[in-house]
């Protein structure tokens, strides 16, 4: 077993719970940054800014998975966007089919009751 002497161990939970404390301070302090009311425009401007910073840092092959990867997000966003306007539209054609049947059929055999 590894034994260290008290002294560094104490340094050592010191430091720890130093950190602790910092962070917990640092969680209840709401970010600054969200404090201004800066247009949300400004906003995704400057994450697109930070990405644009982030990707250009990367290597080579790196930049090539992480656009791949990207453009793959981005598919599967449209079609899942596309889908749903697919769904949409067929439930709102099936409601129309619906409503002329009820008209033509329910209605209509009301009518010729009375």
């Amino acid at each position: 077993m590894n034994h260290q002497p008290p002294e560094d161990l104490q340094r050592r939970l010191e430091n720890l719970e130093a950190q602790i404390n910092s962070a917990s301070v640092d969680m209840r302090q709401p970010p600054k940054n969200t404090q201004t009311s800066q247009p949300a425009f400004l906003h995704w401007k400057s994450r697109l800014t930070q990405l644009q910073l982030w990707f250009e840092n990367l290597n080579g092959i790196t930049k090539v998975i992480v656009g791949g990867a990207g453009v793959l997000l981005g598919l599967a966003i449209l079609q899942a966007l596309l889908r749903l306007v697919a769904s949409v539209i067929s439930v709102a054609v099936l409601g129309f089919l619906l409503y002329l049947g009820y008209k033509f059929f329910v209605s209509g055999n009301s009518q010729k009751k009375q």
